[in-house]
């Protein structure tokens, strides 16, 4: 089975700690941390919480960067421990993590969870099953030669994997059927500034003219650990998050999307004058601090 993320790139008190004027206190019932000292194991379901003050019977939102979850709240063992729904926990999960659930009128972390989903969605790295922009170990293979692998001028396999920056990389094999698999020495492995590109030359000994043969299909595959490191996150990608769950939101006062709102004396305008792409201020300013983690148009 193919485990699956659910990445989140805020947390709740996160978004409470911005200064975003957003109304939040109808989209919080329970609103805590995880507690113990020891790391919650995968499959438990008995969950120590700082307070349960505001628990009820239903989802509860564990955000944990690529981790995140939702579990389900049956019971209150005591005070200081909900009792959650077999199987329980999908992940591991260290004290002091966010732990809430939803208020009247909504969830707060389920809205940072969709505004997460939206910036993987338009920063498009990786395959469809795997958008997650955090640093985790992936697998992937590429046919040569095309945009994500290609063997270069100077006999040096090339490949642009699915996510960035690449941390490091553990295996990188170039596989020609009949023709015999190649491992290339990672140890030569150069990674260029950004992080976008993997470079290792061919194996000596090796003969340039039966990898570069386009008669032969080449597949690379390569092991690497690639994207933001969890417990890392950078600043601009938590106020990207800000900002989209912000415009989430906002979608409370104005449902219908409209450029301008009238309402007696109070007025509107949701996007800047002139703009042709119906985004908001907030969506714009986004994008803008997203575009250094957004795949390029292969």
């Amino acid at each position: 089975m193919t485990a699956t993320f659910t990445s989140a790139y805020l947390d709740v008190p996160g978004y409470l700690r911005a200064a975003t004027n957003q109304e939040t206190a109808s989209l919080l019932g329970l609103n805590t941390t995880l507690g113990g000292v020891t790391t919650l194991a995968a499959g438990a379901v008995s969950l120590p919480v700082v307070a349960s003050a505001g628990w009820s019977a239903g989802p509860l939102w564990l955000l944990d960067g690529p981790w995140s979850e939702v579990v389900q709240v049956t019971g209150l063992a005591d005070s200081t421990h909900l009792t959650l729904a077999a199987p329980g926990t999908l992940w591991p999960h260290a004290p002091g993590i966010s732990v809430s659930q939803a208020g009247a009128a909504g969830s707060l972390a389920e809205t940072i969870l969709r505004a997460s989903a939206w910036m993987e969605g338009y920063c498009q790295q990786g395959t469809a099953t795997d958008r997650s922009l955090y640093a985790l170990s992936r697998t992937e293979q590429w046919g040569m030669p095309g945009t994500r692998a290609w063997i270069d001028r100077d006999v040096i396999a090339v490949v642009r994997p699915g996510h960035f920056p690449v941390q490091s990389v553990s295996a990188l094999t170039l596989d020609q059927g009949e023709a015999g698999t190649f491992a290339l020495d990672v140890a030569q492995v150069r990674l260029t500034s950004d992080g976008r590109l993997i470079e290792a030359p061919l194996l000596a000994g090796l003969d340039p003219l039966v990898v570069l043969s386009r008669s032969l299909r080449t597949w690379v595959s390569v092991t690497y650990v690639g994207g933001v490191t969890p417990g890392a996150l950078p600043y601009d990608l938590a106020q990207a998050c800000i900002w989209v769950t912000s415009e989430l939101l906002a979608e409370r006062r104005n449902p219908s999307g409209a450029a301008r709102i009238r309402q007696g004396k109070f007025e509107l305008q949701a996007r800047p004058w002139g703009d042709r792409s119906g985004d908001s201020t907030l969506l714009l300013q986004a994008k803008a601090a997203l575009e250094p983690y957004r795949a390029q148009a292969l």
